[in-house]
């Protein structure tokens, strides 16, 4: 049997969440609301709009601007990654959209930052980039680091997801 609730009874029970646990979709938000799950009970993009909704399109906003602004960011728990980077440019807010987002530049610190190989070697970053077998594929991964860093510091705070292209380096 599939229960089927009115949207404004679902609505007022996220809003209910937030109020009381903080604006935040975080692992009790997503276990509570079957997010991970194969039968979820919303998805992560109606989660973030209802998070927009009770924050106000504009505290999100401000809220998303403070986060990317306090630089630097700090990567240390993505695989054997250590590094930071900054976001150097605000390029566009698009939070009129049905998936709100900004788009950022970011530069990396592949100078100080580093890398630990599954082969057990520790490079800076600077070096596994410029390898000619698996360079691309570090920087593949700098890449998805930053974006599950967003995803979890800025989107799940704020409902807004950031974009952002190729990072620039510190050492180029």
């Amino acid at each position: 049997m599939k229960l089927i609730i009115a949207e404004s009874v679902y609505k007022n029970t996220i809003f209910k969440f937030f109020t009381k646990f903080g604006g935040e979709i975080d692992s009790q938000f997503i276990d509570m609301f079957r997010l991970d799950s194969n039968n979820p009970i919303l998805t992560y993009d109606e989660a973030y709009k209802y998070l927009i909704e009770w924050r106000g399109i504009e505290e999100s906003k401000n809220l998303a601007n403070t986060i990317l602004l306090q630089n630097p960011h700090h990567i240390d728990d993505f695989g054997g990654y250590d590094f930071f980077f900054e976001v150097t440019y605000i390029k566009k807010w698009g939070v009129d959209d049905d998936k709100p987002f900004v788009t950022v530049k970011v530069k990396v610190d592949d100078l100080s930052g580093n890398v630990s190989l599954m082969n057990g070697d520790y490079k800076t970053l600077e070096d596994a980039l410029s390898n000619e077998d698996y360079g691309w594929e570090i920087e593949k991964e700098v890449n998805w680091g930053i974006n599950d860093y967003f995803k979890e510091v800025v989107t799940s705070k704020t409902g807004i997801k950031v974009i952002f292209f190729r990072p620039e380096w510190a050492s180029k």
